[in-house]
């Protein structure tokens, strides 16, 4: 295998001269990074939220009849009249013997986790497709990082493949784990690689600005 591993960019002429250039090219700064990104998020943002709204509908839809099967619960024990209101202790104990309401509560939590979980993977797998795809692409970057004129490029300044991108969108999560940390090495670093630039391998670089149309949007 050659150097370089799987990540590895088949060589030419002209990818020589662009990784000659991209290598050359200064290390975006933090501001400027945090900026693109919350671009992204911007125009990613009404895509989630029309691909998201039916596992979020159902999730929401089982906690009000949750929250409602357990209210009229409590309700009909301390309103029943039949003695003096139970202890918070008494109604737990009530609560925990109670066969068919815990039954259905089981039923509606599996509910909202299995919506939950079913909307977390479609807004990772949307927003892999988005950052993925376009820093794996002829642009180098992100909608956000192209109009802010920068990009994502390998050690030695060359394009990026799927490997190394994919790479990069995964080592990402590590990056939000550590509290942000991650990131803020972007603002640290003399080179402007944060924790999931230094796994993947990657730089971001300030590259050709992009031009702008008139009054445009991003592009």
């Amino acid at each position: 295998m050659s150097p370089g591993g799987l990540f590895r960019q088949p060589s030419s002429a002209s990818s020589r001269a662009r990784a000659s250039a991209g290598q050359a090219a200064p290390p975006a700064g933090f501001w400027r990074r945090t900026r693109a990104y919350a671009i992204d998020w911007l125009l990613l943002a009404p895509i989630m939220a029309f691909v998201l709204r039916s596992p979020i509908a159902t999730a929401w839809t089982a906690m009000l009849k949750l929250n409602s099967l357990l209210q009229d619960w409590l309700l009909d024990r301390l309103l029943d009249g039949s003695g003096p209101m139970p202890s918070p202790l008494a109604l737990a104990e009530a609560l925990m013997q109670d066969a068919p309401l815990l039954a259905s509560v089981d039923a509606l939590l599996v509910q909202v986790s299995w919506a939950v979980t079913q909307a977390v993977a479609l807004a990772a797998g949307l927003a892999g497709l988005y950052f993925i795809g376009f820093e794996a692409s002829a642009w180098q970057a992100t909608p956000g990082k192209r109009w802010l004129g920068l990009q994502v490029v390998d050690l030695e300044g060359a394009r990026i493949g799927w490997g190394r991108a994919g790479a990069r969108f995964l080592a990402g999560g590590l990056s939000w784990l550590s509290l942000n940390l991650g990131h803020a090495l972007a603002g640290w670093r003399k080179d402007g690689r944060a924790l999931h630039d230094l796994i993947a391998g990657t730089r971001v670089v300030q590259g050709a600005s992009v031009r702008r149309p008139a009054g445009g949007l991003p592009g």
